[in-house]
Formats: C-alpha cells, structure tokens, sequence
C-alpha cells in the first residue's frame, strides 16, 4: 500500500502539469494577440502611406507641380523593425509594406495606388522621417518615398 507522502507527491506534480499547460495557454494567446495588433498598425501605416501618395498624384496632375510630403512614423512596431515600399511595374503601381529587412521575403500586406504612377522607394522604420515626393515626369507622374533629411 502506497504512503501518504507519495500520493500528495504525485498530485503536486499534477498540479505543476496543468499549471504549466494553462500558463503557456495564456502566453499563446496574448503573443497571437500582439502579432494582430503589430498586423493592424503596419496595414494603418502603409494605407496612410498610399493615402497621401495618392492624394500628392492627384495635386501633382491639377497642378503640375513638384510636392512633397514628410510624415513622422514610429521607430518600431512593437519591438519589430518594419518596411514600407513603393512598387511599380506595366501592371500597375502599390504600396507594400512587410516586418523585418526589406530587401529580403516577401511583404506582408499591400495597397494599390494609382496604376499609371510610376512609384519607388523604401523607407525604413527607425531611420528618420519618411519623406514622399512626387513629380511630372515627361508624359508621366513619379512618386519617391523616401527618407527625409533638413
């Protein structure tokens, strides 16, 4: 017949189990929560970037004029590093944005801009002010992102 000292061993040991299971539950869940929520602030950001870009084409072609826009982003999302980049080819012209080096993977989110724009340019979050500039190119408007320096 088993003691007394070794079935409330066993059930302490039962008790640290689930501890640990519902402890790494929790963490799970809020690390899924944060990783949303860098998501969300990135797609904010990139769609502010296409936002203006789009708005600066549009002044650029009533205009003909040479405009460029600074905007003050954050450093970091979260604790991640972030990119965003304009992009164009035959197709079209989007805003991309992505975590991590942006010379490398693929970007996480995208937003179209004005498809006969001619856009480029990365920006880096953490390094300076992100600058936009847009400009009557021969028959064509082109868009530059990026960082801005007095």
């Amino acid at each position: 017949m088993p003691s007394q000292a070794t079935n409330y061993f066993y059930t302490l040991v039962a008790m640290g189990f689930v501890a640990l299971m519902v402890t790494n539950a929790f963490g799970a869940h809020v690390r899924g929560i944060k990783a949303a929520s860098e998501r969300q602030e990135l797609s904010r950001l990139v769609e502010a970037v296409a936002s203006e870009a789009t708005e600066l084409v549009a002044l650029t072609e009533a205009t003909g004029a040479t405009l460029k826009v600074c905007m003050r982003l954050p450093v970091t999302i979260g604790y991640r590093n972030y990119w965003i980049r304009l992009r164009s080819d035959s197709s079209g012209a989007w805003a991309e944005g992505g975590f991590g080096d942006p010379w490398s993977g693929d970007p996480d989110l995208r937003v179209e801009l004005p498809w006969y724009v001619s856009a480029s340019g990365t920006y880096k979050g953490g390094y300076g002010t992100l600058a936009l500039n847009c400009t009557v190119q021969g028959s064509g408007i082109a868009l530059a992102l990026g960082r801005w320096e007095a």
